[in-house]
């Protein structure tokens, strides 16, 4: 192989390498989860009595951010007209999602970083 066939694969390879993005603390502030009480499976309570943790947020009312939304977070439910503990606006859509899923660490924080989600806080049913 010449060398400049090897030094052509070798730019090719390095540009399809993903680099890793940063993650902000000030998009984890709008998170108001507990992530001590949270097992790596996204679960909390006792061995044998674990449960998923809900959480909610305020969107939009708007189909295309919601479709962003479920893109990102496949556990997402919205209760149109319902303000839930965060306080949505006539305007806006709340929506419910669970931990309970894969990587739910990370579905948390894509959530957070729209533009739109001013915060996420744990549902409490009451």
């Amino acid at each position: 192989m010449n060398h400049q066939l090897f030094f052509a694969l070798i730019l090719l390879f390095s540009a399809c390498k993903t680099q890793a993005v940063p993650e902000s603390p000030v998009i984890w502030q709008k998170i108001k989860l507990d992530f001590k009480k949270l097992d790596p499976e996204g679960l909390s309570g006792p061995t044998g009595n674990k449960v998923a943790v809900n959480y909610e947020f305020c969107i939009p009312g708007d189909r295309k951010k919601w479709k962003t939304v479920r893109r990102i977070d496949p556990s997402a439910t919205i209760q149109i007209g319902s303000k839930g503990r965060v306080g949505c606006t006539d305007r806006q859509w709340l929506v419910i999602g669970s931990t309970q899923q894969k990587n739910y660490r990370r579905v948390l924080y894509e959530l957070a970083s729209l533009p739109y989600v001013e915060q996420i806080e744990q549902t409490f049913w009451e």
